[in-house]
C-alpha cells in the first residue's frame, strides 16, 4: 500500500518537473528574444546618427544601413547582414550568427525581422524627421532550427508554433552640427 501511495506522489512530482522545465524554457527564450529585439532598436538608433543630411542634402538611402529601407508602406523584411554591426540570425544565447561562422546560418534559434516607416513630409510635417521603427524576434516553440532566409514573414504571425517578441519605437535624424 505504501509503495503505490509512493508512486502516486512521485508521478505528481514528475509532472511538476516536466511543466518547471517547460516554463523555464518558454521564460528564457521570452528573455532572450526581447535581448535581441533591444540589441536591434540600439542598432537602428546608432545608424541614425548617420543620417545628418549634411548641407541640406538627404543623405538617408545613401549613410544608413538599414534606415534607408524604410518606406511609407512598409512590410516585415529580414534586414541586411551589416558586418561587423549585426545580421538578422541569432543563436539560442542571443548572439548573431554569421555566414563565416563554424556554425551553419540555418541553425539560427533566433529570427530578426524589420518593418521602417518613413513618414510623409506633406501630411505629417512635424514627423519628417522620424522613422518609424518595429522589431520582431521569432523563434520555433518546439526548439527547432530555424532557416531565416526562408521563414516567410506572414507565418509568424499566423502560426502557433512559433513565439515572437515586437518592439517598436521611433528613430530620429541626427540634427546636431
Amino acid at each position: 500500500m505504501s509503495l503505490a501511495i509512493l508512486g502516486v506522489g512521485a508521478s505528481g512530482v514528475m509532472a511538476v518537473q516536466k511543466a518547471t522545465l517547460l516554463a523555464n524554457t518558454n521564460a528564457k527564450n521570452l528573455a532572450t528574444a526581447n535581448f535581441i529585439a533591444e540589441s536591434w532598436m540600439e542598432r537602428l538608433r546608432v545608424d541614425a546618427l548617420t543620417w545628418n543630411d549634411p548641407l541640406g542634402a538627404p543623405d538617408l538611402a545613401t549613410d544608413t544601413a538599414w534606415l534607408k529601407n524604410a518606406t511609407a508602406a512598409p512590410l516585415w523584411v529580414i534586414p541586411a547582414t551589416v558586418l561587423p554591426a549585426g545580421g538578422s540570425n541569432a543563436d539560442v544565447v542571443g548572439a548573431d550568427t554569421f555566414l563565416t561562422d563554424p556554425a551553419p546560418i540555418a541553425a539560427s534559434a533566433f529570427c530578426t525581422q524589420l518593418r521602417l516607416t518613413l513618414f510623409d513630409p506633406t501630411t505629417l510635417p512635424s514627423y519628417r524627421k522620424l522613422i518609424r521603427a518595429e522589431v520582431r524576434v521569432v523563434w520555433a516553440r518546439g526548439g527547432r532550427a530555424l532557416d531565416c532566409t526562408t521563414l516567410n514573414p506572414a507565418d509568424a504571425t499566423l502560426r502557433s508554433d512559433y513565439g515572437a517578441v515586437y518592439l517598436t519605437s521611433a528613430v530620429q535624424q541626427n540634427t546636431s552640427p
